[in-house]
């Protein structure tokens, strides 16, 4: 089996199915043409059968008129280029086309079954004759004789030879006419997967931008509007990458600017005291802070997308997990008299990754506190059914306009830059949180208003795989 596959890599589809094409054909029109020649020899069969009952039939009325029969007996040896003869009850023969052997008896087992059986004819086929043997009867219907017909085979071989000359010369054309169709046939069927191939060539030199017109079969069709959907998708995806780098490049560049900003001034302020150096010097540790938490999330993405496969899956209290997360976010709110409730409506215990769903639901935690308003609440729940559980994080926040929704979850999306950078954000908490989640099977909504807040609910399988 491999080998005919090994085989089949190395034949181009058009010979492929140019050769299909002709060999099919030609076995349907052999077997076409055994079973037209069984036909024709069965027809011919029947054909001299009942002419033969039909001219014994004659010679037997001729026999009970008590006539003469010779003559039309010779007349038919001379038609079928064999041999008619007549028996009496005792196996005597008592009439001869050749004239020979008149009197003598005739004893045969196939006589012997003609004369003795219940049909009224009987049919016995050799190299070179048919014999046709007819039953005499009176009017009581007892057998009194016999009428043997030999009827020669010659004249039946020779339409029989003409016919298979005949069906050589149809199936060579037919053949012949096979072959171009089939030659037809494959380069059209292959035409539009050269014109694919074509324009696969044109979009390697990096034009993604034109899709493939879809022409052809409907096979193709569809082959050319998957490969569309695929190159819009590679589109999207180098596109995104662009715009990656150039977020990365900017949100590294912005505290480098800042503090080299900060480290000119110092060195061209001759006047400057030790309040403003400690000053300036704080300013510049929280840029290299800030920096170092874009690193530091950054390189968690790239973990993730380089180690997506790798999941360090245990047995987890997802209850417990809440509680460690809550207990350190819980002094941040309350410098801002932010009130956080946790109800839990029943133990969770579900295969996860600790390290990284307690990243990402610290990040949709600590997300409800810093993007909320001083005096506003956070409200988390846990629930479970028999085959997820599902935590819901609700603020009283900022919210987010119907326009950002779709982006939150992109790397280094802010709906409010200023406020984002004022409270530590690096635009990267959600990415990571929907990357955490994707990788446990799960999935993640939110739903929010602009000034009103916003709610996130994750839901993921208790067991993985």
């Amino acid at each position: 089996m491999k080998a005919f596959s090994d085989k089949k890599e190395k034949i181009s589809l058009k010979v492929f199915i140019t050769v299909a094409i002709i060999l099919t054909v030609s076995a349907l029109l052999w077997i076409f043409t055994i079973s037209s020649k069984y036909v024709q020899l069965s027809q011919y069969k029947r054909q001299i059968i009942a002419d033969a009952d039909r001219n014994t039939d004659m010679v037997a009325d001729v026999l009970a008129a008590d006539r003469d029969t010779d003559s039309y007996i010779k007349m038919l040896s001379d038609v079928y280029e064999g041999r008619v003869f007549v028996i009496d009850s005792d196996y005597r023969i008592i009439k001869d086309s050749k004239g020979r052997n008149l009197d003598s008896f005739i004893v045969s087992e196939k006589i012997i079954d003609a004369m003795t059986g219940s049909d009224t004819y009987y049919v016995f086929e050799d190299d070179d004759f048919f014999r046709f043997i007819k039953q005499v009867r009176t009017g009581s219907g007892e057998v009194e004789g016999l009428i043997v017909v030999h009827i020669s085979k010659k004249n039946m071989n020779t339409i029989m030879d003409n016919s298979d000359e005949i069906q050589r010369i149809i199936f060579f054309v037919l053949v012949v006419m096979c072959i171009i169709l089939a030659v037809a046939i494959s380069r059209i069927s292959v035409r539009d997967i050269r014109y694919i191939n074509n324009q696969i060539d044109i979009l390697q030199n990096g034009n993604l931008d034109k899709p493939i017109e879809e022409k052809g079969f409907k096979e193709y069709r569809n082959l050319i509007e998957n490969y569309n959907d695929t190159i819009k998708t590679l589109a999207e995806i180098d596109t995104s990458r662009q715009e990656f780098v150039s977020n990365v490049s900017h949100e590294l560049k912005t505290p480098i600017t800042s503090m080299k900003v900060l480290a000119d001034s110092l060195v061209e302020n001759d006047n400057a005291d030790l309040d403003m150096y400690k000053e300036f010097m704080g300013d510049i540790v929280a840029e290299i802070d800030r920096e170092s938490k874009i690193i530091n999330d950054l390189l968690t993405l790239v973990k993730m997308d380089k180690d997506s496969s790798q999941m360090n899956i245990s047995e987890v209290s997802v209850n417990e997990l809440l509680d460690v997360i809550l207990k350190r976010v819980t002094p941040i709110a309350e410098q801002r008299n932010i009130e956080i409730t946790y109800e839990s409506f029943r133990d969770v215990v579900a295969e996860v990754d600790e390290v990284k769903l307690s990243l990402a639901l610290s990040n949709i935690i600590e997300n409800a506190v810093k993007y909320n308003i001083d005096n506003g609440w956070v409200k988390v729940s846990l629930n479970a059914d028999h085959k997820f559980f599902y935590v819901k994080v609700a603020d009283s926040g900022v919210g987010i306009p119907d326009d950002c929704k779709a982006h939150v979850f992109e790397r280094f999306y802010r709906v409010d830059k200023a406020r984002s950078r004022d409270t530590g954000g690096t635009g990267l908490g959600l990415a990571i949180t929907k990357n955490v989640i994707g990788m446990h099977n799960g999935t993640i909504k939110l739903y929010s208003e602009s000034g009103v807040g916003t709610t996130f609910t994750i839901k993921i399988p208790l067991k993985q795989g």
